[in-house]
């Protein structure tokens, strides 16, 4: 369900930091994704020169404890403490894992809307940011993220079964995408407009991340050879083309690796 945010409410809650930007000749606006209270923005007075109460806790992909001070009729809350629960060194070190965890982030901060989210869509980020730390930044983890972020946004594609007749997506069915459908549909079923052949291996894979708790996937859900990973990425892509109209910066960076 959306949060809301009560006038003067005092919030103590973990989260991801997602965005940053200087605001003035000290302050910071932060934008976190939080536990218990969906995407806040909020302004950290004194935070570019601040030697002591936002230390190295104010950076993208940072896992803090925040309090949020809320402001009446006003957008952005006051950050008036943060605490560092983790901070994910791997990711600042190794470029290819940074892309992974921009486009995450970006994505998120695209898809919710400010005081929108439940604790599972923190969860979920938090949870790809652990795995792109800790592991190999397979492509599966990106395929995973997209579309559990769907599921939660409510736009999750129905891909095990034709969409008009419920026929099954085996491994000797031939699918095809249909993003204004919201799922495949069979060859008996296809008609007009813009949709794209699924093969089957590639589907199942999808289907297999979809079905798995994200915090549960590794291994073989997440390596996907250099074809299939292609094919993977523009499947699930379509599904947010209506909500994303203009392309993501870190779209941008995974392409040039």
């Amino acid at each position: 369900m959306p949060a809301s945010i009560v006038p003067h409410e005092e919030i103590v809650t973990p989260a991801v930091v997602v965005r940053t930007r200087a605001f003035g000749e000290s302050d910071k606006i932060v934008t976190f994704l939080t536990r218990d209270r969906g995407k806040v923005a909020g302004i950290a007075k004194g935070a570019q020169r601040s030697k002591r109460r936002f230390v190295n806790v104010l950076e993208p992909f940072t896992h803090v404890e925040v309090t949020l001070r809320t402001r009446t009729n006003r957008d952005l809350a006051f950050v008036d403490a943060c605490v560092l629960r983790d901070a994910p060194i791997a990711i600042a070190r190794d470029l290819v894992k940074f892309a992974y965890g921009s486009y995450v982030l970006e994505l998120t901060d695209r898809m919710v809307r400010e005081h929108e989210a439940g604790p599972e869509t923190y969860e979920l980020v938090r949870d790809a940011i652990a795995l792109l730390e800790h592991g190999d930044a397979e492509p599966g983890i990106l395929r995973g993220f997209e579309l559990h972020l769907l599921r939660l946004t409510g736009y999750e594609p129905e891909l095990d079964r034709c969409r008009k007749c419920g026929a099954s997506a085996g491994p000797d069915a031939t699918m095809y995408v249909y993003p204004a459908r919201g799922g495949v549909l069979c060859v008996r079923c296809r008609g007009e407009g813009r949709a794209y052949q699924a093969s089957p291996p590639v589907l199942e894979r999808l289907i297999a991340l979809q079905r798995t708790e994200f915090s549960d996937c590794a291994g073989e859900h997440l390596r996907l050879a250099p074809a299939m990973a292609a094919e993977a990425r523009a499947l699930v892509r379509c599904f947010f083309a209506a909500d994303l109209t203009a392309p993501l910066a870190s779209e941008k960076l995974l392409e040039s690796l």
